[in-house]
């Protein structure tokens, strides 16, 4: 106190205090004013704040700096705190900041504009930690940002503690202390209206939200009273319904139940449980049509816990539901294919085991690795060899090595290339190796990639024999053929050139005896003279055509010149002969070579209208390539092989013989080419 106050006397200070008692009066009345709005506000706020407070889920409204403004029972119940403790407090009181670092930053505001945590911890008020999933919802409500956070406890334990309020009583000892506690008291009320106006707002704020939230819900959502009618509803349950927004209002939400039986078990569960989750029922729409529908219930009560109505929250199964039918017809054709897709497999496994077992072929199918998976009863025959002790070996543990060396590398090429082979194995036999034509192909797996190598094969010993039987004839018919043309040509030159020369001798001695004495007799010997010289030539010819002596006494290239030159007098066509130095060769690979260039001559002047033929000789290592190229108008190779004519086929006849191959290249327009390899040694040949 200052020196030059004035004490305060004993009745200045009692009326100070009456004083301050009134004004606590005053302020008093404001609050129960206040207070009396209040409940006025909750009472119509009652349903929307029942579904609030009655959700499973804990429920908190915060600020944009993480402070808690409203939370409901579960949230208290999860966390241990009571209503008024978390409203004074943020999140840090309850999050790790190890865990709430993704939502907020360390000023404690939220980092995203919304956020979701799957996993994150909780510290409860007694210090244990619980696991919980959250989500944070911001909305705007009367100019203002909020978050609704919405915290599930994923471990399954709920755990509630009722947190003791601390009461703070102190008496009073003097009245400096009490004037005091009344000046805290004024501005305690003071606060305490501030905010309840505050709470006033952020009521409306989330009335308007949950609002928001339940009339945008893609279920239908109703309230309904003690009676069952209808007090609120949201646009949802109208579409499903078929109701406009003002039909269902005071009308009984028991109408829409298609079954009472049905109804009343759902009522008798909902009086006992006070709450039914999940239960699906049949329900009526306007239209009379009957819809699957999953039903959620939760009763509301009154301060004096008397139920006033309850909330219902149903979700249309009818999509659902036709999607477990479309599901369900989709298996039963599902299993009704699958059973006749068992029905044909087993039909053609039928089939193919008997074409297997009774095909003179043998059959035989290896995996990748060259082990035997399958073989036929004749490969059973044959080798004497049972399918199931033949699974998983090789041939390496079936045949000599020469012989399966052989067998791999087939099907190693096989595999390579991708296709079916033809080929020719041997494969030996007890009486000996026989000759087979397989037939082998990849087999693939349901993903396309190459799971083993099938053989088909065919014994052709006995074919092969005959074949080398009708080569053989064939090379001595050729051989005779050659022979008796040389025989014939050697008697037309021998005995008809010497008749036809001691002619053309009496012819002339005749004409220098008549040319004086009788010219008409004279001419007729001129005549004859000519005559005879063309005789002469025609069997000179002939004898040549038939083998043509000049390959006998000079060889394969001279007798090539002289035949393209007698050509290109008789046809017109430009032959041009090219060739190497040509050791000399025996007379079965200069006789074949020959008498093929001749054919191919002789059809090139009488069908492919060429103006310039090219025949070319040259040596190839141990080889003699032949080759006959035209400028004519060309065929189809394709028509030729399927019907090869006689001059063609004794073309390839004679390269067989002499050991060698021929092969015929041609287009309609492009010419021709002929192309023949024998080996000059001749050692492979059968021609004698």
């Amino acid at each position: 106190m200052l020196a030059h106050e004035q004490p305060i006397t004993r009745e200045q200070l009692q009326e100070e205090i009456a004083r301050l008692r009134q004004r606590i009066n005053e302020l008093e009345g404001k609050r129960l004013d206040q207070r009396h709005i209040l409940e006025s506000t909750q009472k119509r706020e009652e349903p929307l704040r029942t579904v609030f407070h009655n959700a499973r889920s804990g429920m908190f409204i915060l600020d944009m700096q993480g402070r808690h403004v409203d939370v409901n029972d579960a949230g208290c119940m999860m966390t241990g705190y009571t209503r008024e403790e978390l409203l004074q407090s943020d999140v840090w009181l309850l999050w790790f900041p190890e865990d709430a670092q993704n939502a907020w930053n360390r000023e404690g505001k939220l980092s995203e504009w919304g956020a979701s945590l799957p996993e994150c911890r909780v510290r409860k008020k007694d210090g244990s930690e619980i696991w919980v999933e959250v989500n944070l919802i911001p909305f705007r409500a009367n100019d203002k940002d909020l978050v609704l956070e919405i915290v599930r406890d994923i471990t399954g334990r709920k755990r509630s503690e009722t947190a003791l309020q601390r009461a703070h009583a102190e008496l009073e000892r003097d009245v400096e202390v009490r004037a005091k506690e009344l000046e805290q008291t004024n501005q305690r009320l003071k606060r305490e209206i501030e905010e309840r106006k505050r709470a006033e707002e952020e009521l409306k704020r989330t009335k308007e939200y949950l609002e928001n939230v339940i009339e945008n819900s893609v279920d239908a959502i109703g309230i309904v009273d003690r009676r069952g009618r209808f007090i609120l509803w949201n646009r949802r349950a109208g579409e499903i319904f078929g109701y406009q927004s003002d039909d269902l209002a005071g009308r009984s939400a028991f109408e829409l139940y298609a079954d009472r039986d049905d109804l009343h078990r759902m009522l008798e569960r909902l009086r006992q449980e006070e709450v039914v989750r999940e239960y699906e029922i049949l329900m009526k729409k306007q239209d009379g049509s009957i819809v699957p529908m999953d039903i959620s219930i939760s009763l509301l009560k009154d301060d004096h816990g008397n139920t006033i109505g309850s909330v219902c929250v149903a979700r249309d199964l009818s999509e659902r539901k036709r999607g477990e039918m479309d599901l369900k017809r989709a298996r039963d054709e599902l299993s009704r294919y699958s059973k006749d897709l068992e029905r044909q497999v087993r039909a053609r496994t039928r089939e193919i085991m008997g074409i297997l077992k009774y095909t003179p072929a043998v059959v035989s199918i290896k995996d990748t690795d060259g082990r035997y998976t399958l073989v036929n009863s004749r490969h059973e025959e044959l080798f004497g060899i049972s399918n199931d002790h033949i699974h998983g070996k090789s041939d390496h543990e079936i045949f000599p090595r020469e012989f399966a060396d052989q067998f791999r590398a087939n099907d190693l090429q096989v595999l390579v290339e991708g296709h079916s082979r033809q080929i020719e194995e041997q494969i030996p036999h007890r009486d000996g190796v026989h000759t087979y034509l397989s037939v082998k192909f990849p087999l693939y797996d349901e993903h396309g990639a190459a799971s083993g190598v099938c053989g088909i094969s065919t014994d052709i010993t006995e074919l092969k024999k005959a074949q080398n039987q009708l080569r053989r004839l064939s090379g001595s018919i050729m051989a005779g053929q050659e022979k008796e043309r040389a025989a014939i040509a050697r008697e037309l030159h021998d005995e008809l050139g010497q008749v036809l020369t001691a002619l053309r001798m009496d012819t002339v001695w005749m004409l220098n005896h008549l040319k004086d004495t009788d010219l008409k007799a004279a001419n007729r010997a001129v005549a004859m003279r000519e005559l005879i010289d063309k005789t002469i030539d025609e069997v000179r010819g002939i004898a040549l055509r038939l083998r043509p002596s000049v390959l006998d006494d000079l060889g394969l290239i001279p007798a090539l010149e002289w035949y393209t030159a007698e050509l290109e007098k008789r046809s017109g066509i430009a032959f041009v002969l090219n060739h190497q130095d040509i050791p000399k060769v025996n007379e079965i690979v200069a006789t074949a070579a020959y008498r093929i260039a001749q054919e191919a001559l002789t059809n090139v002047v009488r069908h492919s209208s060429a103006t310039h033929v090219e025949v070319s000789l040259q040596v190839q290592g141990d080889v003699l390539a032949l080759t006959v190229v035209d400028n004519g108008r060309g065929f189809n190779t394709v028509k030729l092989s399927e019907s090869e004519s006689l001059g063609v086929a004794g073309m390839r006849e004679r390269a067989n013989l002499a050991g060698g191959t021929l092969d015929i290249e041609s287009q309609p327009g492009k010419g021709s080419q002929v192309h023949c390899r024998l080996p000059i040694s001749g050692k492979r040949g059968v021609l004698r």
